[in-house]
């Protein structure tokens, strides 16, 4: 199938653009490239919010992932309990988020006041010596 011209408004300001695409798009996802693409400041606000969203996201995969390195990675389900706590974080439900894994290591998501999503990965080490 060759490219298709798809149409649709912007979610914000109805401002219809034409997109093209593989194939024939539904309606939701016609409408949120259209919405991608304008210019009005609703949808530049919401295209800032979302990029946010999905540098966090690769963020954890970075840090906790599977791009993390070998040793560095963290189990499939606490990795999702991290995906979830963004888009939470995102979405406005949560403010911080900090789990304490197994071995010393803390996962904390949070969003500063200038609206980023920050994802650290603490690790302490801890020697005892016992006679």
């Amino acid at each position: 199938m060759g490219n298709v011209i798809n149409t649709a408004p912007c979610r914000f300001c109805g401002q219809m653009a034409q997109i093209e695409a593989d194939g024939k798009l539904t309606k939701p996802q016609a409408e949120e490239k259209a919405t991608m693409s304008c210019t009005c400041s609703e949808a530049v606000e919401y295209q800032k919010e979302k990029q946010r969203k999905e540098k966090a996201l690769k963020n954890v995969s970075v840090l906790f992932g599977e791009d993390a390195a070998p040793e560095k990675r963290i189990g499939e389900g606490i990795v999702n309990i991290l995906r979830v706590a963004v888009e939470e974080i995102y979405s406005g439900g949560l403010a911080k988020v900090t789990l304490n894994l197994r071995g010393g290591v803390k996962a904390s998501i949070s969003q500063n006041s200038k609206g980023e999503i920050n994802v650290e990965r603490t690790e302490t080490k801890k020697q005892k010596l016992t006679e």
